[in-house]
């Protein structure tokens, strides 16, 4: 995966479903949201790190549960819509089925 700014990180994680949380040793989590309920995929961030290498964005794209690294590129590059993101995570497993209360 190619290299990003935290900033750009954060933004398109914000604007599909991710919400910040308060920070946990020196760490800005982003979970995700899904119809008002925390689900339990996450990222976080440390302070200072004014982008992401490969490395760390290789470490994001497993925190996500992104099966393949394309998918990953795909949400970052925004052509993956947030809800297609979720309907993804449902597909694999990650997520409960739409309407299935767990």
């Amino acid at each position: 995966m190619k290299p990003r700014k935290t900033k750009y990180l954060k933004k398109v994680l914000k604007k599909k479903s991710f919400q910040s949380f308060p920070e946990k040793n020196h760490h800005q989590f982003y979970y995700l949201v899904v119809d008002g309920k925390k689900e339990s995929v996450y990222t976080y961030f440390s302070h200072g790190k004014s982008e992401y290498d490969k490395k760390l964005m290789g470490a994001i794209k497993h925190q996500l549960k992104f099966p393949t690294s394309k998918d990953a590129e795909n949400y970052f590059d925004c052509p993956m819509s947030g809800d297609q993101y979720v309907e993804l995570l449902r597909e694999i497993g990650v997520l409960p089925p739409k309407g299935d209360d767990k």
